[in-house]
């Protein structure tokens, strides 16, 4: 490829961090104009080498051309001087600020006094939300009354106001809904006609051939492969993020399905959740369909105790149980993964040791004393078990890639060998190779006649792993759907809340 049709080359960068050898003579080019995909396993160097990029990290070698002049970039600030806008996998909104004050983090608008013009900053950012179809997200609301895919869209809009001649989107889909995933891809041909270059970062292969024209793998730090989307296939992708084939199997209908383990009596939450009743038995894995707002975190987390529900019951077992709070359901044997890792799920500031220490308290705790000795054995363990990615159980949760991080999630709940285990989108930003032992770790916990509630936005992933699925439409259970019954089609029809002719009712 001729130079000068890129507007960006990284050559030979290298990034270390102790023990770690996270970027290895990497290399990247950016054509002028493309969507470039850029793949790979997590742990591969994806996300550092975008941080290296966007000035969050200094490279310890190689070059960054831009326009075709090396640069050195001191910083975020000056990345988005250059250019260069990215947008993370986890949110870095400011979540006490408004939708406006977001997207004018920098150059807002000023009166002639030198004073921010909310009026008119007001008026750009309804224009904007207007314009990509957010007629619903109102601009001066507060960032953390916003879910999870509309803060993710917040942020897209910011880097679209700066005007990016290269914008960097990783895992931006993670957190969306379908109807928001159609409109970023319009988004992104809208900026990409505009002459935008992107480089888009996501573990959702059937995205990269929808939206994007080239694509770069990378593996252990190191660049692998650059084909043109049009000219390979998913399995070929995957064989070079892997370094061998997979043939993916989800786990449905493989474990024994036996008692009523958990009923859900009636339950209602506000306007939210209006008379759901449904059963878990033991070995099952139940998945929840629905959209966006129907009801399928407030669901799990009105059993977990983090909401109240307005009415309804709970029988564990067949006996009637209250949970008022978090650590009441604990002690009743349940775990609740929730799907904001980074704010609501992990410690990202302590250790593997540490996070996997702060949810079995409890456990390590005899006498008054707590027994460290064990809790760091257990946490060896577990690390061992799950094939987390670390050097140590003293490295920081921080530190590790977004699916290491979800390993060490999953080992917080499981090694307190709870009963029923509820888990909100199990592989968001995950990995195919990991993906695949996530769902080996949660079947293998059905197997051992445990329950699974599992909430998922990603079809093949609901319809390969739930052995019943469960649809809400608007806070109502609007069907479910047997093994043998299970289809994308009947999925979305009754997330629709569209009635279909299914001959057993919910049990």
């Amino acid at each position: 490829m001729d130079n000068e049709d890129n507007v960006l080359q990284l050559i030979d960068i290298v990034k270390e961090f102790p023990g770690v050898k996270a970027l290895d003579h990497m290399k990247f080019d950016l054509r002028r104009g493309s969507i470039h995909a850029l793949i790979g396993e997590n742990g591969a160097g994806k996300s550092t080498l975008m941080k290296v990029l966007s000035g969050i990290y200094m490279p310890d070698g190689g070059k960054i051309i831009l326009n075709g002049n090396e640069v050195k970039i001191s910083g975020p600030m000056d990345a988005e001087k250059k250019g260069i806008s990215i947008v993370h996998q986890e949110l870095s909104v400011f979540n006490t600020s408004t939708v406006s004050e977001n997207i004018f983090t920098t150059n807002a608008p000023k009166t002639k006094l030198g004073f921010i013009d909310y009026k008119t900053m007001h008026s750009e950012v309804r224009k904007l939300l207007d314009t990509y179809g957010f007629e619903d997200v109102d601009e001066k609301r507060t960032m953390r009354n916003l879910s999870v895919g509309r803060q993710q869209i917040v942020e897209i809009l910011r880097a679209v106001k700066q005007k990016a001649q290269v914008l960097i989107l990783d895992e931006p889909t993670s957190a969306l809904t379908e109807k928001e995933t159609e409109i970023l891809m319009k988004i992104m041909r809208t900026l990409n006609g505009e002459g935008v270059s992107i480089i888009y970062i996501s573990h959702r292969l059937e995205e990269i051939f929808q939206i994007c024209d080239t694509v770069t793998i990378m593996r252990d730090g190191q660049y692998i492969k650059t084909l043109n989307v049009a000219d390979t296939c998913k399995n070929e992708l995957v064989k070079y993020m892997v370094g061998r084939d997979v043939v993916y199997q989800y786990g449905a209908g493989t474990s024994e399905i036996d008692g009523e383990l958990l009923r859900v009596e009636h339950l209602s939450y506000k306007n939210v959740l209006k008379d759901v009743s449904f059963s878990l038995h033991r070995g099952e894995v139940l998945g929840l369909a629905g959209l966006e707002g129907a009801g399928r975190t407030e669901v799990v987390e009105c059993i977990f105790g983090v909401h109240k529900p307005t009415h309804g019951k709970l029988f564990l077992k067949g006996h009637e149980i209250t949970i008022h709070s978090p650590a009441d359901a604990r002690r009743h044997g349940i775990a609740y993964m929730t799907k904001d890792r980074k704010n609501k799920g992990l410690f990202l500031r302590m250790s593997v040791a540490d996070n996997m220490l702060a949810a079995n308290v409890d456990r390590f705790t005899q006498h008054g004393f707590m027994q460290f000795r064990a809790a760091r054995s257990n946490a060896l363990d577990y690390r061992e078990k799950f094939q987390i990615k670390t050097p140590d159980i003293d490295k920081k949760v921080s530190q590790l890639s977004g699916g290491n991080q979800q390993k060490v999630l999953l080992s917080m709940w499981i090694s307190r060998e709870p009963q029923i285990l509820m888990i909100d989108e199990p592989t968001r930003g995950i990995d195919v190779g990991t993906k695949e032992s996530i769902h080996n770790l949660i079947r293998d916990f059905a197997k051992r006649g445990m329950g699974v509630i599992m909430i998922s936005s990603d079809m093949p992933e609901l319809m390969g792993a739930s052995d019943r699925i469960l649809a809400l439409y608007e806070g109502r259970i609007s069907g479910q759907l047997k093994l043998e019954e299970i289809t994308d089609e009947r999925i979305m029809a009754l997330t629709s809340g569209i009635q279909i002719d299914t001959k057993e009712s919910v049990s």
